[in-house]
């Protein structure tokens, strides 16, 4: 009879270790020599490093490490060395929360970590893949707010982090599958439930498996027929194109991992076109996106030495390619009706040849950041086209990137007209993107006036975030100040609904200012408190104390368009005093 575990043998024991959390493993190793060994296995530590940790940084080569013998790779120590970054990260996260002061070094730090940072970040921040809105939206009324919002932040710089290379790659003339660099685009966006580029290999890779057992004869086709059965079978399982019901110019068409998670699958011509060519390169054809204007089309050329029919040719001639447009189904585009519509374009014959020809990936790209723009232009002149599926702020900002990124054939001049929609939109929305500002944005403009003016704003920048805030207590001479960091208004006369993010005993404004809004004009003038506030717009504005007409509403009934960025400034939410609380304790110490 078995009276203890030190009677057991060691694969009883390995399996109950297996079960057993890490931390219970190494209290086991430590109470006696006879589960030294078992207790060290490598595969017991493989084991934890795999259901533990999802997401690994390159540098590790997990995959490598998993198919080699499990006694190459110390295990043990990289689950210690994956528990450590967990610990750090966590204790970053709590060090930006609790103080204004170096939060862009803090952010450097975790980013550092590539993604090693992800696991720890995806756990702070509720979005893993499956998590309801809703039920994130109830867990933020008792949990961190401030914590969400940094993991949240810091979770997208890590993702622009990873994208922002792969364009920067296009742009040195090194290759990138079309897929990754398109791919690029949801990492900038929360919504699209992208968690890396591999992602969107691996849901492509599932499309391909999927048409590959739906033909088994598929060998036995010519070029033209496995060309025209992708489009068929892409069509008829709605992976292509977009439903008519939808606006045809919606933003998350535009996102190639968005069409392959959502159920619609909708996308525009260009991210179907690549859709397509990732299914008909893995069945061997010569596929790729053409530059055909207005509408993306893509070109399917023989295999050299016979036609699209499969037919051996006899001379030296490449075959004629073929034309399609996968967004409308598995039609063939005649090339004499591309090369009308070029020629009624005024278009000469070299430069149909050009157009018509296999487009490049950063063309292709540059062609998706456009479409954005249009997209965001589009929503913002039509009535009820915007959708909350997409934040917008995000959406432009990655298209701005791959624009300055990518007009390779454009001379820096040119890039000028860009740069301060790319550099307004960093200081008020990403301010923690600074290291990437100055390692890729700065070096378009070398030797030009913009050049140094970047890099001073980035030191500008990066001495406000370290030098400590001024102390605003109430009792310096502040007795006047009715309301709270924190409380939640409608402003009187324009009836946003914001959250006060700091005081002043009286207007701090500059006379041109007060001139221009007119403040002596208020009914108590210039002499009032003022107070910043958070727009549920994201802008930040000062308003007058007479303006301030405070809302003592449940958080349920706050827009969740506040609450998404209440956490920049606030912990949480006191259900009590109906107030967030604030993590600007360093600046305002009574409030």
């Amino acid at each position: 009879m078995v009276r203890s575990l030190i009677h057991l043998p060691d694969e009883i024991l390995n399996s109950i270790l297996c079960y057993s959390s890490p931390h219970t493993c190494v209290a086991v190793e430590e109470t006696n020599t006879r589960f030294r060994n078992v207790t060290n296995e490598p595969l017991l530590w493989r084991h934890h490093c795999e259901s533990h940790y999802k997401f690994w940084d390159g540098r590790h080569e997990l995959p490598r490490r998993l198919v080699s013998p499990v006694h190459l790779t110390d295990w043990k120590a990289l689950f210690v060395f994956k528990y450590q970054v967990d610990r750090s990260v966590t204790r970053l996260l709590d060090s930006i929360l609790g103080s204004q002061t170096g939060r862009i070094e803090k952010f450097r730090r975790v980013i550092n970590l590539g993604n090693d940072a992800k696991d720890t970040l995806l756990r702070h921040s509720l979005v893993e893949s499956g998590d309801d809105h809703l039920a994130r939206r109830w867990a933020t009324d008792s949990m961190q707010i401030g914590i969400l919002y940094y993991a949240r932040a810091l979770l997208t710089c890590l993702h622009r982090s990873i994208a922002i290379p792969e364009w920067v790659k296009l742009r040195h003339g090194e290759p990138v599958s079309l897929d990754r660099a398109l791919g690029c685009f949801d990492l900038f966006i929360t919504e699209t439930g992208t968690g890396g580029l591999d992602e969107i290999r691996e849901a492509l890779n599932v499309v391909l498996e999927r048409f590959v057992r739906s033909h088994p004869d598929l060998q036995l086709s010519t070029p033209r027929e496995k060309a025209l059965a992708i489009a068929s079978w892409l069509e008829a399982n709605d992976l292509t194109g977009i439903d008519p019901e939808r606006e045809y110019h919606a933003l998350e068409h535009n996102f190639l991992g968005l069409a392959l998670r959502s159920p619609g699958h909708n996308s525009l011509p260009l991210v179907s076109a690549a859709i397509y060519c990732f299914v008909a390169q893995g069945i061997s054809l010569d596929a790729h996106p053409c530059g055909f204007p207005f509408h993306v089309h893509v070109i399917v050329r023989p295999e050299p030495g016979s036609d699209i029919d499969g037919n051996v040719l006899s001379g030296m001639e490449p075959g004629e390619p073929l034309y399609l447009d996968p967004f409308r189904g598995a039609r063939e585009t005649p090339i004499s009706t591309l090369r009308s519509q070029l020629t009624f374009l005024g278009m000469s014959d070299a430069d149909q040849d050009t157009t018509l020809g296999e487009a490049l990936t950063s063309g292709v790209v540059l062609r998706c950041g456009r479409n954005i723009l249009n997209s965001i232009r589009a929503e913002s002149q039509v009535p009820n086209l915007h959708t909350n599926s997409i934040d917008v702020v995000s959406a432009k900002y990655a298209a701005l990137w791959s624009v300055m990124l990518l007009s390779i054939d454009s001379r820096p001049t040119d890039l000028r007209r860009q740069l301060p929609w790319l550099m307004e939109m960093f200081a008020a929305d990403f301010p923690f993107d600074l290291f990437l500002i100055e390692q890729h944005i700065a070096p378009l403009f070398h030797g030009l006036f913009e050049h140094e003016h970047i890099l001073e704003s980035l030191h500008v920048m990066r001495a406000a975030d370290e030098i400590p805030k001024q102390v605003r207590r109430r009792g310096d001479g502040s007795g006047n100040i009715r309301y709270m960091v924190g409380q939640v208004f409608r402003h009187r006369r324009y009836h946003y609904e914001a959250i006060i993010t700091g005081w002043d005993s009286e207007c701090g404004a500059g006379e041109q200012w007060m001139r221009r809004m007119g403040i002596d004009r208020l009914e108590a003038g210039r002499n009032q408190s003022f107070y910043h506030v958070l727009v549920a717009d994201r802008s930040v504005r000062y308003v007058a104390e007479e303006n301030i007409e405070v809302i003592r509403s449940d958080f349920t009934e706050l827009p969740d368009s506040l609450i998404s960025i209440a956490g920049k400034h606030f912990k949480r939410w006191d259900p009590n005093r109906r107030l967030f609380v604030s993590n600007m304790k360093d600046e305002y110490p009574d409030d």
